[in-house]
């Protein structure tokens, strides 16, 4: 397949996304022993993992609106320096109150990447790859994830767990160079002149049913991810693993499990498209097999089953609840008008990230 233009955008955003995610993610293998340094309860640790998702959720729809108005690369280039300048600043917090402010701020930052990549995605990307390119460009989140979760629990034991946020802003730094270099701003995604731009009409992200089946419907999704995200090391030493570096790498299997799940699931969509069949029944099945492998997780951590069945169902939760964006984005795609796209992604994933607001706290109170 020779080597197109799309191609190179969504090699970037790739980088970018493994780059945000192993930041992200990277909480999560040293919660432990940052709970035991500070002395916080779960309830503590579980507030200090949602402090990101606060902010992101917060930002996701301005962030979109102003990539929409002004241009989507100087907003990417600008939160992507900011994130990576919050992940340094993560490892000097010395409380919960400063550890909880700076990834906060965090969540700014990779709040506004998301609204303005999938838009620039989906400008680039041919029609009729939109399932498999919003699908292929996402790998990036379980990639990083997986990253995050092996190299912090290494990084931890080895240097303690601030180093982790030290060494983790070096690729997010990179991100933003390279997108700096080799993203170019799509001309028909901003315009300075008010008379060439079209007629944003705002109110067909309120008024359409379908939309608003979207916004509700991914909330359970998220949840999924981020309660094994977030919970995924102390759940494996809960079922006998002894080591944080391990409960780390078998927990990085629910990121690495996006991989074939989106690809999979981008590429079964587009199929679904081209013989009419619409891609809205893929992501119905999808969210059935998470609901049913959520309760399997319930019942192996309640009799204490082997670890290894704990990957298992880590791993296929991971496929599924990851795998479901591809075909849930190119859907947006299909129904929503270029221009307003960024607002609408941004709004769509603010009001799906009620789920991950809720998980990491949720889950520790239980």
């Amino acid at each position: 397949m020779p080597w197109k233009e799309y191609h190179k955008v969504w090699g970037v955003m790739i980088f970018g996304w493994i780059a945000n995610y192993m930041v992200r993610s990277g909480l999560a293998p040293v919660l432990i022993p940052i709970r035991q340094e500070m002395n916080l309860t779960y309830a503590q640790a579980g507030w200090i993992a949602s402090a990101l998702f606060y902010a992101y959720a917060g930002m996701l729809f301005p962030a979109g609106h102003l990539g929409d108005r002004f241009g989507r690369k100087m907003v990417l280039v600008v939160c992507t320096f900011w994130w990576a300048v919050s992940s340094v600043l993560t490892g000097f917090a010395e409380s919960f109150a400063a550890l909880f402010l700076f990834r906060f701020l965090t969540g700014l930052g990779q709040g506004s990447y998301f609204s303005n990549d999938r838009p620039i995605i989906s400008h680039y990307t041919p029609k009729e790859k939109q399932g498999f390119g919003q699908s292929f460009s996402f790998i990036g989140l379980g990639t990083g994830m997986f990253l995050g979760y092996v190299l912090a629990g290494l990084i931890s034991s080895s240097l303690g767990w601030r180093y982790v946020f030290y060494f983790f802003s070096l690729p997010s730094f990179a991100a933003g160079i390279l997108i700096l270099k080799y993203i170019k701003e799509p001309k028909s995604c901003v315009s300075n002149s008010s008379n060439s731009r079209p007629q944003v009409p705002y109110s067909i992200l309120f008024k359409k049913t379908d939309l608003w089946m979207l916004y509700i419907g991914g909330i359970p999704g998220v949840y999924a991810v981020w309660m094994a995200g977030t919970w995924g090391p102390a759940i494996f030493q809960e079922l006998g693993v002894g080591t944080l570096a391990a409960s780390s790498v078998l927990s990085g299997l629910i990121g690495i499990s996006a991989i074939p799940g989106l690809l999979m699931t981008g590429w079964i969509s587009d199929i679904m498209v081209k013989n009419n069949m619409g891609r809205k029944g893929l992501i119905g099945a999808q969210f059935c097999a998470i609901a049913l492998l959520m309760l399997l997780m319930g019942a192996a951590i309640r009799l204490k089953w082997s670890p290894y069945w704990g990957a298992v169902i880590i791993f296929c939760i991971g496929f599924f609840a990851w795998g479901h964006w591809g075909a849930f984005y190119a859907l947006i795609s299909d129904i929503v008008p270029h221009h307003i796209q960024g607002t609408c992604y941004g709004f769509t994933n603010s009001v799906n990230f009620i789920g991950a607001l809720i998980a990491p706290p949720m889950t520790g109170w239980i």
